[in-house]
């Protein structure tokens, strides 16, 4: 009986961002106490796990926390629109939901196995004399890296936008046998 574990475990399509986050997070100043003389307070250490944890659950609801972003610098102001990743036996299928952007605001891009999904959307309104009472709706860029699986056929990408939805369709491939696992037999 063949039994491929690969299957089991889900593809990390997150990678990218995992990696620009830790990067970051490692950047941010280490305090020390007088009494651990070089070592790392635990309560910094709480500290900076509980941002994480706040930061990955309201980023979940397409929120961000303001001051609890552990991104790069360049990813700080950003938006990170909803989305979904949904896999049959011969496609992956991505679909962002980016409401109020339009279609040339967006860039895809496909380097080094990383799909990146990039945009901006824009604040076009007229402000009137009276001021705001609340304000819910985010303006800004937005970015996406997801980390392709080795079995996306990257030249069979396709987008299309409608509605506020962007939708990504990419076919599978066959993996190459050489990638895969194999028995060496020993010789005598």
């Amino acid at each position: 009986m063949d039994l491929d574990l690969k299957k089991w475990a889900p593809w990390n399509w997150f990678k990218k961002e995992q990696e620009e986050r830790q990067t970051a997070s490692s950047a941010l100043p280490v305090q020390r106490t007088p009494a651990t003389s070089g070592a790392v307070s635990p309560i910094l250490q709480l500290h900076r796990e509980m941002e994480r944890l706040f930061d990955d659950t309201f980023r979940g609801f397409g929120l961000s926390v303001p001051g609890l972003s552990p991104l790069p610098s360049e990813w700080a102001g950003m938006l990170k629109p909803a989305l979904d990743i949904h896999e049959t036996d011969k496609q992956y299928k991505i679909t962002l939901e980016v409401p109020g952007v339009e279609e040339k605001d967006i860039q895809i891009t496909v380097d080094d196995e990383v799909l990146l999904v990039r945009g901006e959307k824009r604040q076009e309104q007229e402000q009137d004399e009276g001021g705001f009472h609340r304000v819910e709706r985010a303006y800004g860029s937005f970015q996406r890296a997801l980390n392709l699986p080795e079995d996306a056929d990257q030249d069979s990408i396709k987008a299309v936008f409608k509605n506020g939805v962007l939708t990504i369709t990419m076919d599978k491939r066959a993996v190459s046998a050489s990638k895969q696992g194999r028995l060496i037999p020993i010789e005598h």
